[in-house]
This record gives structure tokens, sequence and C-alpha cells, in this order.
């Protein structure tokens, strides 16, 4: 359920802007008397030495930035020297400690095989790719004249900084040619005019290796330290669940919620809108999870878009079931000025999802609830 909406500029930076945003929704609790502490979740940009480890007077888990060498050493450990956990849905966990910036900690080390099979596929084309272009550029170096032997090895310095998964074996070999035209003497000796490179090529194995032990892998950190209060199990189940709101908020960049024909030039206008679109949104997911309920509760479905019964209906769809319902007025007595509003086009089936959301809402649409549908009272 979205709770805050904060409009930024979009040269904003996460890890500048994350910090702010935090302390300005604990004061919107103390607001609204929330007395339960949050638990902030977040990308690596939370985490950072200046602010969210110098603070650290709330609860928060974060992923590790890999820039940390702490951090890309222990990800690219060998499985051989890692105490794994088996998990479900092909994830393993290793648990360590941790003291980065001088706080107490938990380090989570995750694996997916999910994530890995697509990362090194992704690797693995990188790889075809720059053996094809790695050759053309040993090639174009080979084939130019240096004029010293210091000049030809710094040639190849950006190729090298520039395929780290490859080791080039190269040497450098003297230009010798004759001074003179014509046919040289027996006796006449050639002279150095510039030097070549002569590279061969090929996978790193070991760079590589150190690469695929990455691969699939990340870190998480949290400084709740209890591992039996918040066990690593719950550490992966609440970072996962952060793409739940991600989706929810994807919603306001719906086409079908058709924000790109209105145009604000105002900021202030901009984030009023804004405000409207995430009050929508919370009755969107509000009406999405009582209804979810209710099928439940009751043992009830729905049609989904392939017509089969679900108990998990998005309100989107059920948006789309209800769109073809008219109001007619009908002049009961012109003199009077007296009209009946009459429903039309109320077909069972929503008929049935009218009932689910209550009693009121069965007196807008003139019909009689049904004792299940008192779970959904508005």
């Amino acid at each position: 359920m979205p709770l805050w909406m904060e409009a930024l500029d979009g040269n904003s930076s996460d890890k500048t802007s994350f910090h702010q945003t935090i302390a300005r929704v604990e004061q919107f609790q103390r607001q609204i008397d929330v007395e339960t502490p949050f638990k902030w979740i977040a990308d690596s940009a939370l985490y950072s030495k200046d602010k969210l480890l110098k603070r650290n007077d709330y609860t928060w888990l974060t992923r590790v930035p890999e820039t940390i060498t702490a951090a890309k050493r222990l990800v690219q450990t060998p499985d051989a020297e890692v105490a794994w956990t088996e998990q479900p849905n092909g994830y393993r966990l290793a648990g360590f400690d941790a003291d980065y910036g001088g706080v107490k900690q938990r380090w989570l080390l995750v694996y997916s095989e999910q994530a890995y099979r697509r990362e090194k596929a992704t690797l693995d084309k990188t790889l075809a790719q720059q053996d094809e272009t790695l050759g053309k550029a040993l090639w174009h170096v080979g084939n130019q004249t240096f004029g010293c032997e210091a000049d030809a090895h710094k040639a190849l310095q950006p190729i090298r900084k520039k395929y780290p998964l490859f080791a080039i074996d190269s040497t450098v070999e003297p230009i010798e040619k004759h001074t003179r035209r014509g046919r040289p003497s027996a006796d006449a000796k050639p002279v150095i005019s510039g030097y070549r490179v002569v590279s061969e090529y090929r996978r790193d194995e070991p760079a590589l290796q150190r690469r695929l032990n990455a691969k699939g892998r990340f870190i998480l950190a949290t400084n709740l330290l209890d591992q039996q209060a918040y066990p690593d199990e719950a550490l992966l189940a609440d970072y996962k669940d952060q793409q739940h709101a991600e989706r929810g908020f994807r919603f306001l960049k719906d086409p079908w919620f058709m924000v790109d024909s209105i145009f604000l030039k105002s900021p202030r206008r901009i984030e009023a809108l804004m405000m409207v679109m995430t009050l929508c949104l919370l009755v969107y997911n509000l009406a999405q999870y009582r209804l979810r309920e209710t099928l439940k509760a009751h043992n009830e479905t729905l049609p989904n878009q392939l017509k089969k019964p679900v108990q998990n209906p998005t309100m989107r769809w059920i948006f789309q079931l209800m769109e073809g319902i008219s109001i007619v007025r009908l002049i009961v007595d012109k003199s009077q000025g007296i009209v009946k509003e009459v429903i039309t086009n109320l077909s069972k089936l929503r008929q049935k999802i009218i009932r689910f959301f209550g009693s009121t809402a069965c007196r807008i649409y003139g019909l009689i609830p049904e004792k299940p549908t008192e779970v959904l009272r508005t």
C-alpha cells in the first residue's frame, strides 16, 4: 500500500535522496502516530559509509555495492570455500559477520541458479563478440610501425584494459631495412627502421573463473544482528518483496493510465498530479487486496483473462470486466421533475463482483447484498 509519494528532480542522486526521503518519512510517521518502526529496504544506493553507516539509527536491509573491495572479493570466492545453505527455487545462502564502516552488521551472500544461467549466457555472448573484435584490434596494431619498443608496448595497454578476460602474449620485433635502393651488397647491413608488435591471444581462464564465480551472486546487508529473530531466509524474502512495490508504482507509468495526454508545465502541478495518481494507486491496491481476501475467505473465484477460475484477479482485469455498465435516466413525471435511474448491462458476473465489495457498492448499483459480501464494507 503506497503511504508516501515524493517527486524528485531527474538529476537527483539516489545516494543522497534516499536518506533525505527516510528523514521526511520518519517525520511523517510521527505526525500520523505510527509507533511501529519501519524497516528500510533498498538497493545498493542506500549503502554508504558517510550516510547510512554514519547514522545507523534505523533498521535497514540493502544490497552491498560490489565496488567495495571486501564485497568484490566475497562474491568471487570459489564455491568450495563457501558454506552454502540450500534453499528452494535454486537459491543458496551463506551468512557472514561484517564491520564495514565501523558498524556491526550481517552480510548474506546469495546465489541464484536462474540468475547465474542468465548472466552466464550474456557473458558467453560477450566473449564471442570480443573474440572477433580483439583479433581485429591486434591485427591493426600489428600492421603499425612504431618508433621505439616503448611505443609498441604502450599501444597494447588500452587493448589489455578493454579485454580483461583475455591473455595477450606479444613480442616487439624490429623492422630492418636497407637504406640504399637496389640490390644490397654482400657486406651491407640493414638498419632498424621501426618496430612492430606480433601478438597472440587466448581466454584468461583464471580471470574468467573469477568472473563466473561472481555470476548469479549478490550480497545483502542488515543491521539486525539477531539471526534467530531475523533468519537469512527472511532477509532474502524481504529484499525480493521490493518488486511488489515497484510493480505497483509501475502502474503510474502505464500507457493505460493515459498520463501522457496531460501536459503540465508547473512543477507544483506535476506534484499535484502525482499525488492524485498515488491516491488512485492506494485505492486500487486496497480494493484488490480486499477482493482477493474475500474470495479466499469464502472459497469463491472469478474468471481471469483465460476464462480460468482464480482467487487473485487484478483490479485492472476487474475494471475491464465492468466496462459497458450504463446509467439510464427515465423521466417518470416531467412536470414534477421526477427522474428514475436504472443501471443497465448488469450481467450475473458483474453482479457477483459488485456483491463482493459490500453493501454500499450494492446500494449504488441497486442490488441486494448477500452475506458473503459483508466482509467488504465501504
